[in-house]
């Protein structure tokens, strides 16, 4: 027992050591990677040059299906320039959970006297942090889309006003962008698209960009008639620009309807939760007095 508990200890000290010593001598060089992050969302991005700087030794490539998956999901989320920042800090911010997670189950096991019951309890919590992450990107792009489908049926019914009125596309695109005061993703993507065609870029690749950020399916469908028209021109655009916009609302309808869906569905997740803390106290004590016969 004393030698297990030598081990345990100079294994916690060898990690925090290592830790402090990247955070010292190489913490001022990922500064800016640190400062740029919002720290509601990244609770330890004090922690994240040790994870960083790990990446940086190990030479990680990003270059599995994992990786390939998150970097889509970050584009859609904080944008493709940005992606390959962010794919690094939610390495680095696992890392650091892992890293966490050891040494908390390392003092568990000294404090309970090596009873597996609290470390596996340790293991799971902490496995449940690193995914943490995961879900709540996954969480923002569900309600990136729902904003998008429900904010897109009135932009696209006010853009057909406009340019029933005799705007062209782009004079009409900023004047919505202008006169909106709403914030959120939807509008966001509005801004970019009518600063892209300020800037210089042509209607129909600016469009295109933007029906490639929504990723929708309806948007996607009426911003190529948009580029089509941006292109060749057309006496029916008004009229096919009024039909398809019909579809933009019968998605609104379905979005709403599942939002009133997930509604019912999240009011199960306390009761899960209460269930599984009952079963932990129930279990516990037979575990513990299992292990002693």
């Amino acid at each position: 027992m004393l030698f297990a508990n030598w081990f345990v200890l100079s294994a916690i000290l060898i990690i925090s050591v290592c830790s402090f010593g990247i955070l010292i001598k190489h913490g001022p060089s990922y500064a800016e990677y640190v400062e740029a992050l919002n720290q509601k969302d990244f609770i330890l991005k004090k922690l994240l040059p040790v994870g960083l700087h790990i990446l940086d030794i190990c030479a990680y490539s990003y270059n599995t299906n994992y990786d390939r998956k998150m970097i889509n999901t970050i584009c859609e989320v904080f944008g493709q320039e940005y992606s390959a920042f962010y794919i690094r800090i939610f390495h680095a911010n696992k890392i650091i959970l892992i890293l966490l997670g050891i040494i908390c189950a390392l003092s568990v096991e000294i404090l309970s006297q090596y009873q597996g019951v609290f470390l596996a309890y340790v293991i799971l919590l902490f496995g449940i942090l690193v995914i943490s992450d995961d879900l709540k990107l996954n969480n923002r792009v569900k309600k990136r889309r729902l904003e998008i489908q429900l904010e897109f049926p009135n932009f696209i019914n006010k853009l057909t006003l406009l340019i029933n009125a005799g705007m062209t596309m782009s004079k009409a695109w900023e004047k919505l962008s202008c006169d909106s005061n709403k914030s959120g993703y939807f509008y966001s993507e509005v801004d970019k698209t009518s600063l892209d065609i300020k800037a210089g870029k042509s209607e129909a690749e600016a469009f295109s960009q933007f029906a490639k950020r929504v990723k929708t399916p309806e948007i996607s469908r009426l911003m190529s008639t948009v580029i089509q028209y941006t292109k060749r021109g057309g006496n029916d655009f008004v009229m096919t620009l009024r039909i398809l916009s019909n579809e933009c609302w019968e998605m609104r309808k379905n979005a709403i309807k599942k939002l009133g869906e997930e509604a019912s569905t999240k009011l199960l997740l306390p009761m899960m939760l209460m269930f599984f803390a009952i079963i932990i106290i129930v279990i516990t004590p037979a575990i513990i007095s299992m292990q002693g016969i």
